[in-house]
């Protein structure tokens, strides 16, 4: 009987706590209240690059915690163009540590020495970056509410697409390329060089 009383309890606490965990979960999770299109577009979540074409490479502008839409949707316009730089060389990093990942087996510590320098590499060369602003192509934007400790909060994200042409992507990748080629770690110098092969000046 006292072993069945001891069972007893230590599935009421297991259950309990599994309730409180799935309780702050729960509260934890944003709630999407209004979008501005039924299906969410691929394009505000996928890195995939299907999205670009022969002429263009598209990039994506987020803004969250807006809490008037009309003005929202300006602000995030205005900010996407005035960023269009930036957001080129955060694509230039995302395909780099991609392709990095690709031909270079290191161990963990060689890996953030790496890492590390490549980002420090690609921060020098955003500052020498010109590119023309872009043109919104399309914006999307959610309306949501969630839980903070003075109660619910509802709020706006706005998600801005962005075209540019290819060329300008390939030239601020040809740059980030000749400063790889700089480096004193053998994995940078030969990402550097694996690009300068791919792309030819135009």
């Amino acid at each position: 009987m006292k072993k069945i009383k001891i069972l007893y309890f230590k599935a009421m606490n297991l259950s309990l706590i599994l309730l409180f965990c799935g309780c702050v979960s729960f509260q934890n999770q944003d709630i999407i209240l209004e979008k501005s299109n039924k299906d969410t577009p691929l394009w505000t979540y996928s890195e995939d690059k299907n999205f670009n074409t022969n002429e263009n490479i598209f990039l994506v502008y987020k803004k969250s915690d807006i809490y008037n839409l009309y003005l929202g949707l300006k602000q995030a316009q205005a900010a996407a163009t005035l960023q269009t730089s930036y957001l080129i060389m955060q694509k230039i990093q995302t395909d780099l540590l991609n392709k990095l990942n690709e031909f270079t087996k290191k161990n963990s510590i060689k890996n953030e020495s790496i890492l590390s320098e490549l980002s420090q590499k690609i921060k020098e060369n955003r500052l020498t970056i010109r590119s023309q602003p872009a043109n919104p192509k399309e914006i999307y934007w959610e309306y949501r509410q969630r839980d903070t400790d003075n109660g619910p909060e509802r709020f706006y994200i706005v998600w801005v697409l962005l075209t540019i042409p290819k060329l300008d992507y390939e030239s601020a990748l040809l740059n980030t390329a000749r400063n790889l080629i700089k480096s004193e770690q053998k994995d940078i110098v030969d990402l550097g060089q694996n690009i300068l092969q791919q792309i030819s000046p135009r």
